[in-house]
């Protein structure tokens, strides 16, 4: 249109109404999936497709709403509206994988304080230019778009190649047999994991710990201590894994290759267990109360799975997110928010597994309860008593000191919920107090040295496992002591449900590093000859 001189006027450039379809306001969205997906490339050997589903879609929700409103402000839905949506997303989900980058390039001199702060000016200045410039926008836009599709399209490339070379038709397990169980035979089964405790003797020699009055207690409560157990295997995934599938994972090696570090098939196998199977089969109800590793916080197969806080990924996703720093500000006692924080979330997750181990069995159905403890598992928090201790105060006790005192604390635990669960008079329980392994030696073995280079010291302290068993009836014919975790449930089932499955060979089982997680080796002989 032509004004009253006869000229048509030139006006300054403003946002439009509406979405300009030329515009197409892309950017800050694939910016939102890239924050998500480069996290989920980084872990793709351990993450799963949908654990990055929550984060996702939050994030986008987020953008999305940052993204209308904004338009509200600026009276449109164009390219200003847009790069602003974007310049904000960059402050809040990137300023701290920005400041890893930047410290790692240039070799750690760059403190984090001083990065954040002139960062965040800088986007601040940014953010006014963009709102207040009369320029037009459309071509750092449209370079920001091609920008933003770099960012999302590589983690998604290297996800997509990644699953392309480990593509696998699904793993062949052993099935779990038909068994009848006669009602009112089955009791109450708890399954309790404190992870990295060690033997008794492992405590007496390398950290100059008496545990015997633990021992003497479970005794005076009709366990059966196992003085010579070890652990199956160097990591809990894999101790885990065979313990529930009641069987070493031999087949792994051939179907993955010996020198594969794709954790994947182990997790499914956590999923989704012979044990599992079994105890459902026969109608046990499956209560799950695990801790914050993904692999044990929930399980599909489970029919009760108590939640604190967030989900593996999304706490890591949200740690390095200017979300963190904002809920500690607003709610600093939210579970959520102290969840955020590993070692206070230690701290809050604890006391409340307890508390839901034992209230997990009710009403008429027996009940399966497999809970994991990060006791004595680092990080050392706890004094004795399970008091939370600051960071200054766990740093100035040290490590082993630390782990000693983790070890009174998970005593007191097992103490306590010994005590609750013997005292449900109406119902009969099995209770295994068991570890998955024991704690890392304070040396480079696994690291720089692989663990076929190990001295007999290493791996005593890291084989070496608390094993204890409670049985009603206190008939303990097929227990014996060096038995490992991988044989527990075959005797358990043979003893209540007759199924025959019989007693396997005690190995243990090492591989070389977190690389080279199913090149196996025997390490039974290499352990046992030193309690001899």
């Amino acid at each position: 249109m032509k004004n009253s001189q006869g000229e048509t006027p030139n006006p300054a450039p403003v946002e439009q109404t509406s979405v300009d379809q030329r515009i197409y306001p892309l950017h800050p969205f694939m910016l939102a999936v890239a924050s998500v997906l480069g996290l989920f490339a980084n872990n793709v050997k351990e993450a799963a497709l949908g654990d990055i589903l929550p984060a996702l879609a939050s994030v986008l929700g987020f953008a999305l709403l940052l993204f209308l409103l904004l338009g509200l402000l600026f009276r449109g839905l164009g390219a200003r509206t847009a790069l602003l949506t974007s310049i904000v997303l960059v402050g809040c989900l990137f300023y701290a994988r920005l400041w890893f980058w930047l410290d790692h390039k240039t070799g750690g001199v760059v403190p984090f304080g001083l990065f954040v702060l002139p960062f965040m000016l800088g986007l601040a200045l940014l953010f006014i230019l963009v709102a207040r410039t009369r320029a037009d926008l459309r071509l750092p836009h449209s370079i920001l778009n091609g920008v933003a599709f770099f960012l999302m399209i590589t983690p998604i490339a290297q996800v997509s190649w990644y699953t392309w070379q480990n593509a696998r038709p699904g793993l062949v397990v052993a099935t779990s047999e038909e068994v009848v169980a006669p009602v009112g035979d089955r009791p109450d089964i708890y399954y309790l994991i404190f992870d990295r405790y060690a033997s008794a003797a492992t405590l007496q020699r390398y950290f100059d710990f008496d545990n015997e009055p633990v021992l003497s207690f479970l005794e005076e409560r009709g366990f059966y201590v196992a003085p010579g157990s070890h652990a199956n295997y160097l990591k809990t995934a894999h101790s885990l894994a065979s313990t529930f599938q009641m069987d070493y994972l031999d087949f792994l090696a051939d179907e993955e290759g010996s020198r594969s570090s794709d954790w994947q098939p182990i997790y499914r196998l956590l999923g989704e267990h012979r044990v599992g199977r079994l105890l459902k089969s026969v109608g046990y109800r499956y209560v799950q109360i695990g801790s914050w590793w993904r692999p044990t916080q929930a399980s599909s197969f489970a029919d009760v799975n108590p939640s604190f806080g967030f989900r593996e990924f999304t706490s890591i996703y949200v740690r390095d997110r200017l979300l963190n720093p904002l809920l500690h500000l607003i709610a600093p006692e939210s579970p959520y928010t102290r969840s955020l924080q590993w070692d206070s979330g230690q701290c809050q997750r604890v006391p409340w597994q307890i508390e839901q181990v034992e209230k997990a069995a009710s009403g008429s159905q027996p009940t399966f309860v497999f809970a994991h403890f990060l006791l004595p598992h680092e990080p050392y928090v706890f004094d004795a008593e399970g008091n939370c201790l600051s960071r200054p105060e766990s740093r100035e006790r040290g490590t082993k000191q630390g782990y000693v005192e983790q070890v009174r604390y998970a005593n007191k635990v097992i103490r306590d919920l010994v005590t609750t669960l013997q005292a449900k008079k109406d119902r009969r329980s099995v209770i295994i107090i068991q570890a998955d392994e024991g704690p890392f030696p304070e040396t480079d073995v696994g690291h720089t040295r692989t663990w076929r280079e190990a001295t007999e010291d290493e791996l005593n302290i890291k084989m070496g496992i608390l094993n204890a068993y409670y049985y009603p009836d206190q008939d303990y014919d097929l227990l014996y002591p060096t038995i490992t975790p991988v044989n527990s449930f075959r005797m358990l089932f043979d003893k209540y449900f007759d199924v025959g499955l019989g007693r396997l060979p005690d190995r243990l089982v090492g591989f070389p590093n977190i690389f080279r997680i199913y090149e196996f080796f025997d390490i039974t002989g290499a352990v046992r000859a030193t309690q001899d």
